[in-house]
């Protein structure tokens, strides 16, 4: 099986990053570009555990 991955994208909860950087929004354009695996680099961040 293979994998495109980004597991690096710096969501809304990065500084001096667009609010428009969530999954929900992120996850069509991985899509489009053949990304099957994404995951943001600030994911320990309490805000997600919220969500």
């Amino acid at each position: 099986m293979k994998f495109v991955a980004d597991l690096h994208i710096h969501s809304k909860y990065s500084r001096a990053t667009s609010r428009d950087m969530v999954f929900e929004s992120l996850a069509p354009w991985a899509k489009v570009k053949g990304v099957s695996l994404l995951a943001t680099g600030d994911f320990t961040h309490p805000e997600w555990l919220f969500r």
